[in-house]
């Protein structure tokens, strides 16, 4: 057995071992490790794979000798930029086979990336596409400064190596993906939990947070004068006003449920304090959003919303029958903040919050009028409401209430 046979066996039993249950950069800084201890010059040391999520087409890890690991992600916002067509990934993926690159002999235009392994000192380029059992491609690539590049015999090693690496890249990438998929779905926080195994009806368990649902105006009246496809466009651009301030303020949307956000700050994270001045910052960056109406086909459709804010106690956790269940947040202060959001409608305000909610805001300087008590249904007697930040989001008003924060004009 020759010495790269050795070293290329010892990385296989490391790969298909102990590398098993390490993460993905420990896995890519051991790897290179290895390669440059069996004697092969490893200078650049990437592994890519495609992932399922909404906003990230695919992603990888790169590898340079004493620097810090670089992070690579391709957006899907950017899939038609043409990045991926002048890149060898895509001649590796149509082909099947190695891209083997002579860096001096390439021409800049030939890929994207010559140019940019060129200014790194890099001599040699390889891009392996290694074929995944579920059909998707992972790549890695190997790229060194040895002035005479890789010899067959460092080529021989790195194919002999790439089955183990295959399965080990598999196998990390899709608990990746499943964690993304999760994410996409049912928030980051149940998406943990999910894969750690609560995954049986009744695992609940109690929260305390600020509980913020959003509703948009005029919903139904949008739904029957444009198409499917159409009301899909104006509920999404509605959901890209309010959902980025929530994330951005440390909240996890639970529930997009029609024309509706359930979203949750969690008391756990800072106390109460600190969960409904985040969700009231959230809230008053949504309202403070100015939203150009939606006009297609001569139906003009305003993008305007009501936010609701209660500070109570949820059951946090799976619900539902059989093999199909929901994780979300139930209970009586759900249940309240839901009917909150129905008062905006029914009162003609953009934003009210509860008495809780109210007097924590006080405390830190938020203005709050009290907009009155009122019967809702399903609650035994009335329930006080205020308007937030009346001052800021609508100043104009006399009595320093706003009635209806109207972000874009009506023509109703």
């Amino acid at each position: 057995m020759t010495r790269a046979e050795s070293a290329a066996l010892a990385i296989d039993r490391w790969l298909l071992g102990e590398a098993m249950g390490l993460e993905l950069t420990a896995i890519i800084s051991g790897l290179a490790f290895r390669l440059r201890a069996s004697g092969l010059q490893a200078d650049r040391l990437s592994i890519s794979f495609g992932l399922l999520n909404p906003s990230v087409l695919a992603g990888g890890v790169i590898w340079r000798p004493d620097q810090e690991l670089e992070f690579a992600k391709y957006a899907y916002i950017n899939r038609n930029s043409g990045v991926y067509e002048r890149s060898p990934f895509k001649v590796a993926n149509d082909t099947g086979r190695w891209v083997d690159l002579d860096l001096d002999a390439t021409p800049d235009e030939a890929f994207g990336v010559v140019p940019e392994l060129k200014a790194e000192g890099l001599k040699h380029y390889i891009v392996i596409p290694l074929r995944a059992e579920a059909g998707r491609t992972m790549h890695v690539t190997v790229a060194t400064k040895a002035p005479d590049g890789f010899s067959p015999e460092a080529r021989a090693m790195l194919n002999d190596i790439m089955l183990a690496l295959r399965a080990t890249i598999e196998l990390k990438s899709l608990n990746i993906i499943l964690g993304d998929v999760l994410s996409a779905y049912v928030g980051k926080t149940p998406a943990r939990q999910i894969v750690s195994g609560t995954v049986h009806r009744g695992e609940t368990r109690e929260v305390r947070a600020a509980i913020l649902v959003a509703d948009l105006r005029g919903f139904t009246s949008i739904s029957t004068q444009l198409p499917p496809e159409t009301t899909a466009e104006v509920i999404n651009r509605y959901y890209d006003v309010v959902v980025p301030p929530i994330e951005r303020h440390g909240g996890e949307v639970l529930k997009f449920i029609g024309d509706a956000v359930l979203a949750v700050f969690p008391s756990e994270k800072g106390g109460d304090e600190m969960a409904v001045m985040a969700a009231l910052d959230a809230a008053r960056e949504a309202l403070s959003t100015k939203v150009d109406p939606f006009e297609r086909d001569g139906v003009k459709a305003p993008i305007t919303f009501g936010v609701a804010i209660h500070l109570g106690e949820a059951a946090y956790g799976n619900v539902g029958s059989g093999n199909r269940l929901d994780f979300t947040v139930i209970g009586r202060d759900v249940n309240v903040a839901a009917r909150i959001a129905s008062l905006c409608s029914r009162l003609g305000r953009d934003y009210l919050v509860s008495d809780e909610v109210a007097e924590i805001g006080r405390r830190h300087g938020r203005s709050m009028k009290y907009a009155g008590a009122h019967e809702v249904r399903g609650l035994n007697g009335p329930v006080p409401v205020y308007v937030p930040d009346v001052e800021i989001l609508h100043p104009e008003c006399d009595d320093g209430v706003s009635m209806g924060l109207t972000l874009v004009p009506s023509t109703a």
